[in-house]
């Protein structure tokens, strides 16, 4: 069943709850006498409820069985692609690319997916270690590499300034079922909760009210990177360092752009310094907000080139006609295969990190989210081109949202002439 069809007749079924509820309440007034505002509307809401619970235990199974078919599916394209994943060839070029696409079954949209693949580079994650990391190296987190008169950039103050008073806290999450006669009875785990909710706000608001340190995320050698490819537009040398706040992140508003920062330079490694984790991550209020902590621990970050088509999902967002679901299933397997012959590089496709190419969106396409929210009209979407892509990394302590992945990009003109300090950052998750 089509997703829309669903929705229009589970509308239907709660305007049809609530006429049934209108009725039945006007039936009983009919026959007990007037109710009273008050009790008319607890009675109208306890039928509603009550009709609509019935319909929530009949779909339940439908989900249900819905989800294990789709979950099935899934196993079926995995073990078919670990089965042949020996059998996908590498491609040097976009000839290739098509050749390997037509093996997969994708006949005659092969040639349309290799004209839009482009070349890119994905940041292999290595180990986990500071001490080994070469100065200006491409890294994960840790301390990073400055120029000495460089400052650690910070973000100001939210404004307006976040409230300390907290709204009610979300019972039905905290203490499950039956919160409700927590909060009834305001026993003492409600008390607790209610507590730790309020100190929650209290300490938020301190640290969004005041200036603050933003988390270093990554940082890029360009000329590590030329080593490996020659990225279009892209600059020979220098190094990117990209910072974003660990706590509230940037969603791609104008606003939240304050929320990180691109920084670039051209300074060779001499000149280069470690700083020091700023001091306000260690206060304790901060360590009360975060506690898995400001800092991330430091990866080691390996440039490998690649030439990529578009990720499978890129397809569903842009709803190609004629794309049906026995080509989806066949890119689909495509990637799986490739995820499963390269699995450090692909992360099995949930942990990519990358420098250029075509961002791996989670939601909307990044590069049109960014020209929408720079206020750039919708066909300037193609002149905006993915800088550097940073994926979650639970084990560093990176998590973007519901697992996420953050975007920089910029418009092509600013990567060409290497004014990053232009960049926008949006962030995805699921």
């Amino acid at each position: 069943m089509r997703l829309s069809v669903f929705i229009a007749l589970l509308i239907a079924y709660v305007v049809g709850c609530m006429a049934a509820a209108f009725v039945a309440v006007w039936a009983i007034e009919h026959i007990v006498g007037d109710l009273g505002p008050d009790v008319s509307t607890i009675v109208f809401a306890i039928i509603v409820f009550g009709l609509v619970t019935q319909v929530m235990r009949v779909l339940q199974p439908l989900m249900l069985r819905s989800h294990a078919t789709q979950h099935a599916r899934s196993v079926q394209l995995v073990t078919a692609a670990r089965a042949s994943a020996a059998e996908l060839p590498q491609w040097s070029n976009r000839g290739e690319l098509e050749a390997a696409l037509r093996g997969a079954g994708l006949a005659e949209w092969a040639p349309r997916l290799a004209d839009l693949a482009r070349h890119c580079i994905l940041l292999v994650p290595g180990p986990i270690a500071e001490d080994v990391t070469p100065i200006g190296a491409c890294r994960l987190g840790g301390q990073p590499d400055m120029p000495a008169d460089v400052d650690w950039p910070l973000r100001p103050p939210f404004q307006p300034r976040r409230r300390l008073v907290a709204g009610p806290p979300p019972g039905h999450i905290l203490l499950g079922r039956y919160h409700w006669l927590h909060r009834l009875f305001r026993s003492r785990q409600w008390k607790q909760v209610v507590q730790r909710w309020e100190r929650s706000h209290q300490v938020e608001a301190e640290v969004l009210n005041r200036e603050w340190p933003l988390s270093f995320v990554a940082q890029v050698d360009f000329a590590e990177l030329r080593a490996v490819c020659a990225l279009d537009d892209f600059p020979a040398t220098g190094r990117l360092l990209f910072f974003c706040d660990g706590f509230d992140w940037p969603w791609g508003e104008a606003e939240d752009q304050a929320r990180a920062r691109v920084i670039f330079t051209h300074q060779p490694v001499e000149r280069l310094e470690r700083k020091p984790v700023p001091p306000q991550f260690n206060e304790p209020v901060a360590r009360e907000l975060m506690p898995r902590g400001w800092a991330f621990k430091p990866r080691i970050l390996r440039p490998t080139a690649w030439l990529l088509p578009p990720h499978a999902a890129f397809i569903t967002q842009h709803n190609w006609p004629g794309w049906s679901d026995a080509q989806h299933d066949a890119y689909r397997h495509f990637w799986e295969r490739l995820y499963t012959q390269y699995p450090d590089m692909f992360g099995h496709g949930e942990a990519v990190h990358q420098v250029g190419g075509t961002a791996w969106s989670i939601q909307d396409p990044v590069e049109a989210e960014c020209a929408r929210f720079a206020g750039d009209p919708p066909e300037r979407a193609d002149g905006w081109q993915l800088v550097l892509q940073i994926d979650s990394d639970i084990e560093v302590g990176m998590e973007w949202g519901d697992v996420g992945r953050l975007y920089v990009c910029a418009c092509k003109e600013d990567v060409v002439a290497g004014s990053f300090d232009r960049c926008w950052t949006v962030m995805q998750c699921y």
